[in-house]
């Protein structure tokens, strides 16, 4: 039973070679452990298509979503009317990433007291994610075209 602390303590390859190598002291008669050992396999590689069906249905959500995002937009000024909330609130997004760099840069993160330096370290990260994604709600990324059409090409054959 030297498979069962392999299994535990992480010493084996893998969790699947473990159980495999644990199988072959269970088991005795060589035909029942080579059909549990394609069970295995056959469990095995249903669990690693249904991970990856999960992962592309999850990333075409996410490309759907920006898509929908995107056609909004071009809806809303095809319209003739502007979103004028979402535009202000972007320019203060950015506008708030560059005075907090400003600031930073300005003062000088090693002249500030611990707690000040604290927030307004916390304060830069929070703008400048706010920043990140203006940017990529307003230019999006290429490279996720590309993926995205790798993943569909994938899928498809």
């Amino acid at each position: 039973m030297s498979w069962i602390k392999n299994l535990f303590s992480g010493k084996g390859k893998s969790l699947a070679d473990t159980l495999v190598n644990g199988l072959d002291e269970i088991i005795t008669n060589k035909e029942e452990l080579a059909q549990v050992k394609l069970l295995l396999d056959k469990e095995t590689h249903r669990h690693m298509e249904q991970l990856e069906a999960n992962i592309l249905r999850e990333y075409e959500f996410e490309i759907q979503d920006r898509s929908n995002a995107r056609n909004r937009e071009i809806e809303v000024m095809r319209g003739g009317s502007k979103n004028i909330t979402q535009n202000v609130l972007a320019y203060m997004g950015i506008i708030a990433f560059f005075y907090m760099t400003g600031y930073i840069i300005s003062r000088g993160l090693g002249e500030m007291s611990a707690e000040e330096s604290f927030i307004i370290g916390n304060l830069t990260g929070l703008a400048g994610a706010i920043a990140k994604d203006i940017y990529s709600y307003y230019f999006g990324s290429s490279i996720g075209s590309r993926n995205k059409d790798v993943l569909i090409e994938k899928r498809n054959r």
